[in-house]
């Protein structure tokens, strides 16, 4: 609960905030490990002078992030940097970006190191993907008939029409062929750190910090509180970890810096989030019933709720969402997956609606050990 929302003007925020000297790179740094980051920091980021305190491999993207003709980077804080977008090797971001750090990698095998690779551009693919993708569509449902149970915000923004729908797939599809870069990128990675002998003891995290509405409930675009938006891939391969294994428990993008820090022996003090290393090594093992989902600029909050029920002896699987002006959704997993009917109606709703309210109100405005006690 550090209030670091926005996106526009993230970057000035984020310095102003007084956060960054507690960040991620800073305790690990002072564990003796060596941190990178390459492609997109933050939004707003334009000073090809600045650094991220820990970070002593510094390739940030810098603004404007959306320049059809060229990327720009800060080469280490010391100068700015432009490339022509091409779509060859050379000239894709993505590739790019993977590029900095296979290098970093292969330079730095005889000590402790931690590494991001943030990949942005969505349309810029290499040459060799145009054609890929032409027929794809999203599997999840597009569209929804009756909405009434929808906040009158999300109403708004509906779009229902066929030019709406074509939109969409299009940009879809240029989303799939941009995540063929992803993969050539990752790939690039992965086989650095085999080359080098390092694979076997790095731990991998492969995330995203959101989800995309492809038409699914009329809507575009992020920051909804709807699956497609709110929930995104969290995958986890290294020492330990079990091969193969999936589990439905709540995790969350705060759960990645105490988790690391664990892993890497740092400091995880004065965060929100669990480590997962539990997790990592047994999916029985304890977690959250509860975990908060949020977006403060578009007007919601949402208390994700996964509770086994010793009566039933089945979980309690909920979604429980309320906007700044009042209107409450719950969805009920189990009876409505793909989040079709958010009035209060089912037993189960009813039995839980009163706790996830005064759940979601503690939530909110907590922080540390008061909050991951409001999570079971």
């Amino acid at each position: 609960n550090t209030g670091l929302e926005a996106t526009s003007g993230a970057w000035r925020q984020l310095v102003e905030s007084g956060e960054l000297p507690r960040n991620i790179a800073r305790r690990l740094e002072a564990a003796g490990y060596a941190c990178h980051l390459t492609g997109k920091f933050t939004n707003d980021l334009e000073n090809a002078n600045w650094v991220c305190p820990g970070f002593s491999s510094w390739w940030a993207q810098l603004e404007d992030l959306n320049d059809g003709q060229k990327t720009y980077w800060s080469v280490n804080g010391e100068r700015r940097r432009e490339i022509e977008r091409t779509g060859t090797e050379e000239g894709n971001e993505t590739m790019i970006a993977a590029g900095f750090t296979e290098n970093f990698i292969r330079n730095h095998r005889d000590a402790p190191w931690f590494a991001c690779f943030w990949p942005h551009s969505p349309y810029h693919y290499l040459n060799r993907f145009e054609d890929t993708h032409q027929s794809d569509r999203p599997l999840t449902r597009y569209g929804e008939e009756d909405v009434s149970d929808k906040a009158p915000d999300v109403r708004r923004r509906m779009r229902s029409s066929d030019a709406a729908e074509a939109e969409r797939m299009q940009e879809y599809r240029e989303k799939l062929r941009e995540i063929e870069d992803v993969d050539v990128g990752c790939a690039r990675i992965m086989t650095a750190l085999a080359q080098t002998g390092q694979l076997e003891n790095t731990y991998v995290f492969f995330v995203t910090d959101n989800g995309y509405q492809f038409g699914e409930h009329n809507l575009d675009k992020k920051l909804w509180p709807y699956e497609e938006s709110a929930r995104t891939p969290f995958v986890v391969r290294g020492p330990g970890v079990m091969q193969d294994a999936a589990s439905n428990k709540l995790v969350s993008q705060v759960d990645l810096l105490p988790t690391i820090c664990e892993l890497a022996g740092a400091d995880a003090s004065g965060g929100d989030g669990r480590s997962m290393v539990p997790l990592l090594n047994n999916l029985a093992a304890p977690w959250r019933d509860y975990l908060l989902v949020e977006a403060e600029e578009r007007g919601w909050h949402s208390v994700r709720m996964r509770k086994f029920n010793q009566i039933t002896q089945s979980h309690d699987n909920l979604l429980y969402i309320r906007w700044n002006d009042g209107f409450e959704e719950l969805y009920d997993y189990e009876n409505d997956p793909e989040l079709l009917e958010g009035t209060i109606n089912t037993p189960r709703e009813r039995a839980n609606a009163e706790d996830l309210r005064q759940r979601l109100e503690t939530m909110r405005f907590s922080a540390g050990n008061v909050y991951r006690a409001a999570e079971n």
